[in-house]
């Protein structure tokens, strides 16, 4: 999905592995088959034309820790005809149905220098890996992923070169309340509201500061048209995952008793 001859166009097939890599790091691996396989190139690098093969063990090294700019290039890359960006608050531009005159506690308050510096967001569709075992007849799978892109600085410590662990709880609570949210909306639920219920978080390795990240969420399953079940992880640029979560939300003040999965992927596929 789409080709992404341009990295061909910038240095042939070492510049190409490199930006395969890149997109490896970025943690979009799950798509570089499928795009390999719409332009004819095979293997591990194989994932822009004329690009020769290549182990990844042996790809040159293309993103830089910590490099915001190039890890956005590389996801809009990979994301090219699948994926949306959307208006993110730390940027100052809020979703206008959003946008209110109270101070948001992550993209107002814990935005700006030495904080969250710099974000990007965008909705992915999610992968079919995330939706494994078998479904009840009150459960659907969701239909929303978001990526959230962030540039974190020394001002959100615990430990001085490591950020804190409250902030990484707020930030996953955050983007799954986005998840969330976006997920009743494409059911035509816009003026419901989506609570948190549950939040678990796992610290898996410490985060450092002054580094960018990707944040992954995505809706697991809806259960009984009100529980929505997510999922999430956060990521360096070596693609190593550092803290997961999951996460329990509730809708309330829904319009409708039934809402129907046909409906929610018409929506999703205009």
């Amino acid at each position: 999905r789409g080709a992404m001859a341009s990295a061909v166009d910038l240095g042939g097939a070492s510049v190409a592995r490199a930006a395969t890599l890149a997109l490896r790091r970025a943690g979009l691996e799950g798509r570089l088959t499928e795009a390999a396989a719409a332009t004819g190139t095979v293997g591990l690098g194989g994932v822009f034309p004329g690009a020769a093969p290549t182990a990844f063990e042996e790809a040159p090294a293309a993103l830089p820790i910590g490099d915001f700019d190039a890890w956005a290039s590389a996801l809009e890359r990979a994301g090219a005809g699948v994926s949306e960006e959307l208006p993110c608050a730390a940027n100052g531009d809020y979703p206008t149905r959003w946008a209110s005159s109270g101070r948001r506690f992550i993209f107002d308050t814990l935005s700006g220098p030495g904080r969250i510096q710099r974000a990007r967001m965008w909705r992915m569709p999610p992968p079919p890996d995330h939706h494994r075992g078998q479904l009840k007849s009150d459960e659907e799978w969701g239909h929303v992923e978001l990526h959230l892109l962030v540039q974190l600085g020394d001002h959100l410590c615990g430990h001085p070169e490591y950020i804190h662990g409250g902030f990484l709880s707020a930030i996953f609570d955050e983007i799954f309340g986005w998840t969330s949210s976006m997920e009743k909306d494409l059911l035509g639920e816009v003026a419901a509201k989506s609570f948190t219920a549950n939040l678990d978080v796992n610290y898996r390795r410490p985060v450092a500061t002054n580094e960018a990240y990707l944040v992954k969420c995505w809706v697991n399953k809806v259960v009984r048209n009100r529980k929505v079940y997510l999922e999430g992880a956060l990521l360096n640029a070596r693609n190593e995952t550092l803290t997961e979560a999951t996460s329990l939300y509730i809708w309330t003040g829904l319009s409708s008793g039934k809402r129907h999965l046909d409906s929610a992927v018409q929506l999703a596929q205009r």
